[in-house]
């Protein structure tokens, strides 16, 4: 399960690749600039999480220099390109199991609330 900030910068990633047929050349200034100023990261933070996601099977990602700056080469692997399919059923998984946690709980209170009675009824 990735983390909010490994989130962030696969979905970044995901959005550039899939505008380029699954595969991108993005700048580490892009991808710090196109990620929510609320995760803060710096170079050697992002070029950590890159390593992060391409180990566990998202893209293969390699280092080359354009014009004097360093870009990331990226290619889309099967489990980067159901990035956002993952994100629909994590979505759904947690939607899921706050309504059956409700359920529960309602449950419990009646039971509580019927036993509570019936031990009131009786003494």
């Amino acid at each position: 399960m990735l983390n909010k900030k490994e989130v962030s910068v696969m979905h970044c990633v995901y959005n550039a690749c899939k505008r380029n047929n699954d595969g991108c050349i993005v700048s580490d200034a892009f991808v710090l600039q196109s990620i929510p100023e609320k995760f803060k990261l710096d170079e050697t933070k992002l070029d950590a999480i890159l390593k992060q996601l391409e180990y566990d099977g998202y893209f293969e990602c390699t280092k080359s220099e354009r014009k004097g700056e360093t870009v990331n080469v990226i290619t889309l692997k099967p489990k980067g390109k159901a990035f956002k399919r993952e994100l629909i059923q994590r979505r759904r998984e947690l939607v899921n199991n706050f309504f059956w946690r409700m359920v529960f709980a309602a449950v419990g209170a009646v039971v509580g609330f019927a036993v509570s009675l019936l031990l009131r009824g009786l003494g």
